[in-house]
């Protein structure tokens, strides 16, 4: 049978969390149990109980155990890519946690360090006016303008065709 949740087993395993490297081992439903004990904690301490600093110490404790949790998680999943070592003694939250932030780090990976590493640039299209050019509303009924001749400008496709066709502005193209 389990140990039940109180203030001493919450602080054993904040003091176990901030002094080794690695997660703690949780008991089962850790954060279920707490959140009862900290219910049951308020429920007393509106009937009159003088429990006050117990109940914000076991708060504080709580968000502690928490977010040095939390940050060796995000550490763990940075080195993942390096090792594909798993942290253990994850909860079933902080596994689904931990995939999320891999499946991010290797979108951004994949998209930004890739491309920076293989030299791929994207192309941009731009118009330069070769003339003085009003306020306008284009076909997105958005308001673009003035422009003056030389100005150099990124507008959306349609209306960029719109003003080479007139004869206003000449198009080229930027790496990104």
């Amino acid at each position: 049978m389990a140990e039940p949740i109180s203030y001493e087993m919450i602080r054993k395993i904040e003091r176990e969390e901030m002094s080794n490297p690695k997660l703690a081992k949780l008991p089962e439903n850790f954060y279920e149990n707490v959140m009862e004990y900290i219910r049951v904690k308020r429920k007393a301490e509106r009937e009159g109980r003088k429990i006050v600093t117990e109940l914000r110490n076991v708060e504080r404790l709580v968000r502690a155990i928490f977010l040095k949790r939390e940050k060796k998680i995000v550490d763990a999943a940075l080195k993942f890519f390096d090792g594909n070592i798993v942290p253990e003694n994850m909860s079933e939250e902080e596994k689904k946690f931990f995939e999320n932030i891999l499946t991010l780090l290797k979108e951004r990976r994949e998209k930004i360090l890739k491309k920076i590493l293989e030299g791929k640039t994207e192309k941009v299209k731009l118009v330069i006016f070769k003339e003085n050019v009003p306020e306008f509303v284009g076909t997105d009924e958005k308001t673009y303008g003035p422009f003056k001749k030389g100005d150099v400008a990124k507008l959306p496709e349609e209306i960029m065709k719109l003003l080479i066709e007139q004869g206003v502005a000449e198009e080229f193209e930027v790496e990104k």
